[in-house]
Protein backbone atom coordinates (compact mmCIF):
# COMPACT_ATOMS: atom_id res chain seq x y z
CA UNK A 1 0.00 0.00 0.00
CA UNK A 2 1.02 3.44 -1.08
CA UNK A 3 0.78 6.30 0.64
CA UNK A 4 0.95 9.78 -1.06
CA UNK A 5 2.04 12.70 1.18
CA UNK A 6 0.58 15.04 2.17
CA UNK A 7 0.25 17.88 -0.47
CA UNK A 8 -0.66 21.23 0.20
CA UNK A 9 -1.95 23.10 -2.93
CA UNK A 10 -2.89 25.98 -1.01
CA UNK A 11 -6.53 25.04 -0.77
CA UNK A 12 -6.73 22.65 2.77
CA UNK A 13 -5.03 19.64 4.07
CA UNK A 14 -6.06 16.46 2.79
CA UNK A 15 -4.37 12.69 2.62
CA UNK A 16 -4.48 9.87 -0.36
CA UNK A 17 -4.86 6.92 0.46
CA UNK A 18 -4.56 3.57 -1.79
CA UNK A 19 -7.08 0.88 -0.54
CA UNK A 20 -7.75 -2.45 -2.78
CA UNK A 21 -5.04 -1.88 -5.27
CA UNK A 22 -7.10 0.68 -7.28
CA UNK A 23 -5.83 3.53 -8.91
CA UNK A 24 -7.80 6.86 -8.76
CA UNK A 25 -7.84 9.60 -10.73
CA UNK A 26 -6.74 12.96 -9.75
CA UNK A 27 -9.71 14.24 -9.56
CA UNK A 28 -11.38 11.49 -7.86
CA UNK A 29 -8.28 11.88 -5.52
CA UNK A 30 -9.01 15.43 -4.71
CA UNK A 31 -11.73 16.12 -2.16
CA UNK A 32 -13.96 19.25 -2.65
CA UNK A 33 -12.45 21.83 -0.29
CA UNK A 34 -13.95 22.09 2.74
CA UNK A 35 -14.52 25.60 3.88
CA UNK A 36 -14.48 26.23 7.42
CA UNK A 37 -16.21 29.21 8.39
CA UNK A 38 -14.52 31.20 11.02
CA UNK A 39 -16.27 31.60 13.90
CA UNK A 40 -18.51 34.69 13.91
CA UNK A 41 -17.70 37.05 16.91
CA UNK A 42 -19.78 36.40 20.19
CA UNK A 43 -20.95 39.63 21.67
CA UNK A 44 -19.47 39.95 24.74
CA UNK A 45 -21.48 38.52 27.49
CA UNK A 46 -23.51 40.46 29.50
CA UNK A 47 -22.30 39.69 33.24
CA UNK A 48 -24.73 37.83 34.83
CA UNK A 49 -27.24 39.69 37.21
CA UNK A 50 -26.08 39.26 40.82
CA UNK A 51 -28.82 37.59 43.23
CA UNK A 52 -29.37 39.66 45.59
CA UNK A 53 -28.39 39.16 48.87
CA UNK A 54 -30.96 37.49 51.17
CA UNK A 55 -32.13 39.75 53.65
CA UNK A 56 -32.37 38.87 57.36
CA UNK A 57 -35.81 38.51 58.53
CA UNK A 58 -37.01 41.33 60.55
CA UNK A 59 -39.57 40.67 63.15
CA UNK A 60 -42.87 42.50 62.69
CA UNK A 61 -42.68 45.31 64.32
CA UNK A 62 -46.22 46.48 66.34
CA UNK A 63 -48.05 49.16 64.90
CA UNK A 64 -48.44 52.21 67.51
CA UNK A 65 -52.55 52.54 67.37
CA UNK A 66 -53.79 55.96 67.46
CA UNK A 67 -54.52 57.12 70.72
CA UNK A 68 -57.88 58.98 71.37
CA UNK A 69 -57.90 62.70 72.10
CA UNK A 70 -59.14 62.88 75.93
CA UNK A 71 -62.96 63.96 75.70
CA UNK A 72 -63.06 67.78 76.80
CA UNK A 73 -66.55 69.21 76.92
CA UNK A 74 -67.43 71.79 74.70
CA UNK A 75 -67.21 74.92 76.80
CA UNK A 76 -71.10 76.18 78.30
CA UNK A 77 -71.77 79.93 78.57
CA UNK A 78 -73.01 80.83 81.87
CA UNK A 79 -76.40 80.71 82.28
CA UNK A 80 -77.94 83.24 84.76
CA UNK A 81 -78.92 81.73 87.77
CA UNK A 82 -82.47 80.73 87.51
CA UNK A 83 -84.34 80.47 90.77
CA UNK A 84 -86.78 77.47 91.04
CA UNK A 85 -90.14 78.79 91.09
CA UNK A 86 -93.62 77.37 92.27
CA UNK A 87 -96.30 76.16 90.01
CA UNK A 88 -98.40 78.89 89.86
CA UNK A 89 -102.30 77.84 89.79
CA UNK A 90 -104.39 79.51 86.69
CA UNK A 91 -106.25 82.34 88.17
CA UNK A 92 -109.88 81.82 87.48
CA UNK A 93 -111.46 84.94 85.72
CA UNK A 94 -113.19 86.57 88.47
CA UNK A 95 -117.24 87.43 88.22
CA UNK A 96 -118.04 91.05 87.63
CA UNK A 97 -119.46 91.82 91.25
CA UNK A 98 -122.14 94.41 91.67
CA UNK A 99 -120.95 98.39 93.36
CA UNK A 100 -123.05 98.30 96.49
CA UNK A 101 -123.59 101.33 98.53
CA UNK A 102 -122.48 100.50 102.36
CA UNK A 103 -125.15 99.67 104.18
CA UNK A 104 -126.15 101.99 106.79
CA UNK A 105 -126.76 100.56 110.42
CA UNK A 106 -130.62 101.18 109.94
CA UNK A 107 -131.47 99.23 106.88
CA UNK A 108 -129.46 96.38 109.03
CA UNK A 109 -131.82 96.98 111.76
CA UNK A 110 -134.43 96.93 109.35
CA UNK A 111 -133.16 93.81 107.76
CA UNK A 112 -132.90 92.06 111.31
CA UNK A 113 -136.54 92.60 111.46
CA UNK A 114 -137.84 91.31 108.65
CA UNK A 115 -135.30 88.49 109.12
CA UNK A 116 -137.25 87.99 112.30
CA UNK A 117 -140.80 88.41 111.24
CA UNK A 118 -139.99 86.16 108.32
CA UNK A 119 -138.99 82.77 110.75
CA UNK A 120 -141.99 83.49 113.01
CA UNK A 121 -145.38 83.63 111.69
CA UNK A 122 -147.09 84.30 114.80
CA UNK A 123 -145.84 87.62 114.82
CA UNK A 124 -147.74 89.86 113.42
CA UNK A 125 -145.87 93.53 114.41
CA UNK A 126 -141.96 94.25 115.48
CA UNK A 127 -140.08 97.61 116.41
CA UNK A 128 -137.45 98.76 117.96
CA UNK A 129 -137.36 101.16 120.51
CA UNK A 130 -134.26 102.98 122.86
CA UNK A 131 -134.66 103.63 125.80
CA UNK A 132 -136.02 107.12 125.66
CA UNK A 133 -138.48 105.60 123.40
CA UNK A 134 -137.73 106.65 120.23
CA UNK A 135 -138.31 104.00 117.41
CA UNK A 136 -135.07 102.68 115.67
CA UNK A 137 -136.65 99.84 113.12
CA UNK A 138 -140.58 98.67 112.74
CA UNK A 139 -142.59 97.07 110.90
CA UNK A 140 -146.07 97.61 111.91
CA UNK A 141 -149.38 96.69 110.27
CA UNK A 142 -150.96 99.91 109.11
CA UNK A 143 -152.63 102.13 111.26
CA UNK A 144 -150.31 101.68 114.51
CA UNK A 145 -148.01 105.02 115.15
CA UNK A 146 -144.31 104.66 115.40
CA UNK A 147 -144.20 107.23 118.16
CA UNK A 148 -147.58 105.97 120.25
CA UNK A 149 -145.39 102.07 120.21
CA UNK A 150 -142.23 103.74 121.51
CA UNK A 151 -143.17 105.34 123.79
CA UNK A 152 -145.27 102.96 125.33
CA UNK A 153 -142.20 100.08 124.98
CA UNK A 154 -140.21 102.25 126.67
CA UNK A 155 -142.63 102.86 129.83
CA UNK A 156 -143.37 98.93 130.02
CA UNK A 157 -139.65 98.22 130.27
CA UNK A 158 -138.73 101.01 132.60
CA UNK A 159 -141.86 99.87 134.93
CA UNK A 160 -141.19 96.33 134.91
CA UNK A 161 -137.20 96.71 135.59
CA UNK A 162 -138.42 98.89 138.47
CA UNK A 163 -140.74 96.14 139.43
CA UNK A 164 -138.25 93.29 139.22
CA UNK A 165 -135.72 95.00 141.30
CA UNK A 166 -137.57 96.19 144.26
CA UNK A 167 -139.35 93.04 145.00
CA UNK A 168 -135.75 91.46 144.28
CA UNK A 169 -136.23 89.39 141.36
CA UNK A 170 -132.98 90.67 139.71
CA UNK A 171 -132.13 92.29 136.20
CA UNK A 172 -135.46 92.52 133.64
CA UNK A 173 -135.60 89.54 130.82
CA UNK A 174 -138.65 90.25 129.58
CA UNK A 175 -141.93 91.65 129.89
CA UNK A 176 -145.16 89.50 129.14
CA UNK A 177 -148.42 90.84 128.48
CA UNK A 178 -151.35 88.69 127.35
CA UNK A 179 -154.80 90.48 126.25
CA UNK A 180 -157.73 89.02 124.36
CA UNK A 181 -156.57 89.01 121.07
CA UNK A 182 -152.54 88.38 121.42
CA UNK A 183 -149.49 88.83 123.70
CA UNK A 184 -146.98 92.04 123.64
CA UNK A 185 -143.16 90.59 124.33
CA UNK A 186 -141.12 92.91 125.40
CA UNK A 187 -137.14 91.85 125.12
CA UNK A 188 -133.89 93.95 125.83
CA UNK A 189 -131.80 93.94 122.73
CA UNK A 190 -128.30 95.15 123.77
CA UNK A 191 -128.16 97.54 126.60
CA UNK A 192 -129.56 100.40 124.92
CA UNK A 193 -133.10 99.19 123.03
CA UNK A 194 -136.04 97.07 123.41
CA UNK A 195 -137.15 94.52 120.61
CA UNK A 196 -141.64 95.02 120.87
CA UNK A 197 -143.15 92.27 119.24
CA UNK A 198 -146.72 91.78 118.74
CA UNK A 199 -148.52 87.91 118.64
CA UNK A 200 -151.57 86.82 117.86
CA UNK A 201 -153.93 84.91 120.04
CA UNK A 202 -152.97 81.22 119.02
CA UNK A 203 -149.23 81.80 118.92
CA UNK A 204 -146.85 79.26 119.91
CA UNK A 205 -144.50 81.60 122.32
CA UNK A 206 -141.93 79.07 123.14
CA UNK A 207 -140.75 79.94 119.38
CA UNK A 208 -141.60 83.17 119.45
CA UNK A 209 -139.46 84.03 122.12
CA UNK A 210 -136.68 81.69 121.09
CA UNK A 211 -137.08 83.56 117.53
CA UNK A 212 -137.23 87.12 119.38
CA UNK A 213 -134.03 86.25 121.32
CA UNK A 214 -131.99 85.27 118.63
CA UNK A 215 -133.00 88.40 116.91
CA UNK A 216 -132.20 90.26 120.11
CA UNK A 217 -128.36 89.00 119.91
CA UNK A 218 -128.20 90.49 116.49
CA UNK A 219 -129.67 93.53 117.33
CA UNK A 220 -127.26 93.53 119.97
CA UNK A 221 -124.23 92.97 117.79
CA UNK A 222 -125.15 95.69 114.99
CA UNK A 223 -125.56 98.66 118.12
CA UNK A 224 -122.79 97.65 119.42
Amino acid sequence: MEVAGMVDNGIGDYFISDTGGSSFDDDELIAPPVVVPSPAPQPAAAPAPQAPAPQQPVAPQPVAQPQPAPYAPAPVAPQPAQVASQPVAPIAPQQPVATVAPVSREQQLAAALDEFMAGSLDVQASALVSLDGFTMASALPPGMQEDRVGAMSAAILGLGERAAAELGRGRLSQVFIEGDDGYVLLMAAGGRAVLTALAAENAKLGLVLYDMRAAADAIGRILG
